[in-house]
C-alpha cells in the first residue's frame, strides 16, 4: 500500500546521503522508498523493468513534499541497510532479492523489474535490505 504519511525508517551502519532530482506531480513522503525512473528521475514504483531502487527519502525537506508538475526538487535519499517491514520474515529470506512495489512495500517477485537490493537480515516483521548495493538481474 503507497505511504498517505510519513513512517521513520531504521538505518543500520553506515549511509550514504545523495540528492536526486525528483519527478514532478507527486507528493514524496519521509521514508519513502523511491525508485529512479528511466528517465533520471526520483519517482514512486511503478514496476517497471527499469525502476531503479535508490532509497529512504530522508524528509529533510519536509515530511509530506509536494512537488508541482513540471518541477524537479532535489530530494535527500539515504542509501545503507535499511529495515523494511515484511510480513513472515523469515531467516530464508536472508541472501533472497527484494523488488520496489510502491513506496512502502518490497515484494519477492520479480516480474518484469529488473533492479533489487538483497536481504541481508531479518527480524520479526522484518527485513533487512542492502541499498548500497544495488543488483542487476
Amino acid at each position: 500500500m503507497a505511504l498517505t504519511a510519513a513512517v521513520k525508517r531504521t538505518i543500520v551502519g553506515e549511509s550514504q546521503i545523495v540528492s536526486i532530482a525528483s519527478n514532478g506531480d507527486d507528493t514524496y513522503y519521509e521514508g519513502a522508498l523511491l525508485v529512479i525512473d528511466a528517465n533520471g528521475y526520483l519517482n514512486v514504483p511503478a514496476g517497471a523493468a527499469t525502476d531503479i531502487p535508490a532509497g529512504a527519502y530522508t524528509g529533510r525537506q519536509g515530511q509530506a513534499l509536494a512537488v508541482a508538475s513540471g518541477s524537479h526538487d532535489e530530494l535527500e535519499m539515504e542509501r545503507g541497510l535499511v529495515w523494511v517491514p515484511f510480513s513472515g520474515a523469515a531467516q530464508g529470506d536472508v541472501g533472497e532479492l527484494f523488488y520496489p512495489s510502491d513506496d512502502s512495500t518490497m515484494t519477492q517477485t520479480a516480474g518484469s523489474m529488473k533492479y533489487a537490493v538483497m536481504c541481508v537480515g531479518f527480524k520479526t516483521g522484518y527485513v533487512l535490505l542492502d541499498y548500497r548495493n544495488i543488483l542487476y538481474v
